[in-house]
């Protein structure tokens, strides 16, 4: 829980108060838990956005929420991090009023809510079957590059950039379809991948070399992007040296036919 509360405290851009606009709400509530076991964790995890929401009471509130799992069975049920109560709740997806962009803080429009949305309804053939297809295809490396580029909790322009241009990259390599520029960048702009979700896509990676290998070049430029890199890379000079240097030690132990 740790993770997830610092990773608020330090995205920058995120505004962690109600959005300009909104009005206060008391008391807050929240729906009930369903079974843990009526979640799919793979399906919304790493997803971020702020809302308005309208509870089982119909009192409003205000909140900021990492996605964790969802439940597509009707009515769609969200689990996700409140950072208002600092614990996880559950939130009908029919009950989010409005959503707020985390990377600008502005709000969405009822279209851009929709579309952040929709490829997590389970509606395979709803218009935004080509994101459904799309975060098959690059989810497992965006997550990785992201982790790697958010390392303060903020997204960069220049590491955004690189961002799109992995995902457009890699859906031309493995033929999928590409939605519209502005829904790619709306998924981006709202993820923040927990590490356990970060830990099995780069497992994913590693089992597919040909995809490892497209993402290599990607996460090396994302590293020199990082401040510390100047520090990291004389340390990774450092050490290659020292390795080095350790086996020629122990070359010069080897008996003399095996050295030749």
């Amino acid at each position: 829980m740790a993770g997830v509360v610092g990773w608020f405290e330090r995205r920058g851009e995120v505004p962690l108060v109600r959005p300009p606009g909104l009005r206060d709400y008391e008391p807050l509530a929240d729906d009930p838990d369903r079974p843990a076991e009526a979640f799919s964790s793979d399906a919304i995890g790493g997803l971020a956005f702020g809302l308005e929401y309208c509870d089982q009471h119909g009192w409003m509130s205000t909140r900021t929420i990492r996605c964790l799992a969802l439940d597509p069975h009707n009515p769609a049920t969200i689990r996700a991090f409140c950072n208002m109560r600092q614990a996880i709740r559950t939130f009908r997806i029919d009950r989010i009023i409005s959503i707020f962009d985390l990377r600008s803080g502005r709000m969405l429009s009822s279209e851009e809510h929709l579309a952040l949305l929709a490829p997590y309804s389970g509606d395979e053939s709803s218009e935004s079957g080509s994101m459904h297809a799309l975060r098959a295809a690059v989810g497992d490396g965006v997550f990785a590059l992201l982790h790697l580029a958010m390392a303060d909790g903020r997204l960069g322009e220049t590491a955004r950039n690189m961002v799109l241009a992995y995902v457009r990259a890699e859906a031309e390599a493995v033929g999928s379809a590409l939605p519209a520029d502005a829904e790619i960048e709306l998924w981006i702009d709202n993820l923040s991948p927990p590490l356990d979700a970060v830990r099995s896509s780069v497992d994913n990676l590693l089992a597919e070399k040909d995809k490892f290998v497209r993402l290599l070049p990607c996460l090396l430029k994302i590293v020199r992007l990082q401040e510390s890199f100047a520090v990291q890379e004389e340390s990774v000079r450092e050490l290659i040296a020292e390795v080095r240097e350790h086996f020629r030690r122990k070359l010069l132990e080897w008996p003399a036919h095996i050295r030749a």
